[in-house]
């Protein structure tokens, strides 16, 4: 019973007993008009055909401008005997922001009828998806309503920003025994000139050094060249909440996600393989692959990615750095908190290279913080702190870079991952 009943109910028995009460025959005529309306009411509402009612969700993600829109319908159709008065009304998901119709319609349905729920939202990145569709039956007036939940599957991915960078002259320590892009640091085919040695059988004559064979006339010299491989690379991306710091819809955690996008898009153009963690409290991980099919794969893990409460005395330390392929290259993303650089420790001690991005949370804060004398002291002292932690990090031979997130990452990441890595880790 809702309050629609309850109410004519409540006002016709009371106009009864007031009438009985005051012998007053006006007032107890007056309690039929809401006695015929609840009566008409209940002879008009659905009963046993509203079970037969279907729906069909149809969902559709169309790119307008840089924010991606998904247009969604939902279609209920009766195929009972029956007219029937419902409303039909889908949930409002976290991360959605309607742009056109609306999550809730009032329709009439004759036997075969259909009725559609449109309406367009858009949102920066996310998974959403819808198992059934509410549906509300009831009378003419609402007085009584049968409510179901329909079957109506449907689900879509909204990918973060993907923004293609320029392949970027990669130096590595180690590469794959896969012909590629990266110089290798060792002879065999290539373009760039390596030395030169001794002429053997089976060398290839164009490869003859003619100006040294004409200092030296009988011997024969054969010039080598730097092979190049592909490689390796993981991505790491902190999801923990307590390093997250985030003003309306712009946060430290959504520039790593599509900084992450970002470079594993180059990284796989270029032909290497690429593998990922996201790391919270619960984390999700891919296992190394190539190509397309891994960046779809990747863009999809990303999308789903949301910062995270951390487990208790754990930090970014204890990841699992042994579902990375060994000597491979890792990317952590991270605006770092106490005692993260015990990570890079670890990935020194098991043989990998590192390379740290670290949005910088103080000067992201700043922008948002009074201008006073304590504000400036506290912002100072965490940026020593912070100084503190990248110098440890830098100690280890392991390039940094303190990212200002207003600023682009491509030409940050070239200058650091384009030198030979022994000559940038000199640098610190």
């Amino acid at each position: 019973m809702n309050d629609k009943i309850l109410t004519l109910l409540l006002v016709s028995f009371g106009l009864l007993l007031a009438g009985l009460f005051m012998h007053i025959a006006d007032l107890a005529w007056m309690a039929l008009p809401f006695l015929v309306y609840l009566g008409v009411g209940v002879l008009q509402a659905p009963a046993g055909e509203p079970m037969k009612l279907q729906a069909e969700r149809r969902v559709e993600k169309r790119l307008t401008g840089e924010v991606p829109s998904v247009e969604v319908c939902v279609t209920v159709t009766n195929p009972g005997r029956q007219t029937v008065h419902l409303s039909i009304a889908d949930d409002l998901q976290s991360g959605m922001r309607i742009t056109d119709g609306a999550l809730r319609t009032l329709a009439v349905l004759p036997p075969g009828g259909a009725a559609d729920l449109r309406y367009t939202f858009s949102a920066g990145r996310g998974m959403f998806f819808w198992h059934t569709v509410r549906v509300a039956l009831g009378d003419p007036f609402g007085l009584i309503e049968t409510r179901l939940d329909l079957p109506a599957e449907g689900r879509v991915y909204v990918l973060p920003e993907l923004k293609k960078l320029r392949p970027f002259p990669l130096r590595l320590e180690h590469t794959l025994q896969t012909p590629g892009s990266i110089p290798a640091r060792v002879a065999g085919s290539g373009t760039e000139f390596w030395g030169v040695r001794e002429y053997q059988p089976g060398d290839p004559l164009r490869r003859l050094d003619w100006r040294r064979m004409a200092r030296h006339p009988r011997q024969l010299f054969t010039r080598e060249f730097e092979q190049e491989q592909i490689a390796d690379i993981g991505l790491v991306v902190d999801a923990r909440q307590k390093t997250d710091l985030g003003v309306g819809e712009d946060s430290l955690f959504e520039h790593s996600i599509r900084a992450a996008a970002g470079l594993a898009e180059v990284f796989l153009r270029q032909g290497n393989r690429l593998s990922l963690l996201i790391y919270g409290k619960r984390y999700s991980s891919l296992f190394p692959g190539y190509g397309k099919e891994q960046l779809n794969r990747v863009l999809h893990t990303l999308s789903q990615a949301v910062p995270q409460p951390e487990s208790s005395g754990e930090g970014l330390q204890f990841i699992p750095v042994n579902m990375f392929p060994s000597h491979c290259l890792i990317i952590v993303l991270s605006p770092l908190a106490q005692d993260d650089w015990r990570l890079f420790q670890r990935l020194r001690a098991y043989g990998y290279q590192a390379l740290l991005i670290s949005p910088d949370p103080i000067r992201f804060a700043t922008r948002w913080l009074p201008s006073d004398h304590l504000t400036r002291l506290a912002t100072r002292m965490a940026q020593v702190e912070r100084h503190i932690q990248l110098s440890r990090i830098t100690g280890m031979w392991i390039p940094v870079i303190d990212w200002q997130v207003g600023q682009p990452l491509a030409p940050l990441v070239r200058t650091a991952l384009g030198r030979p890595p022994r000559a940038l880790a000199a640098r610190g």
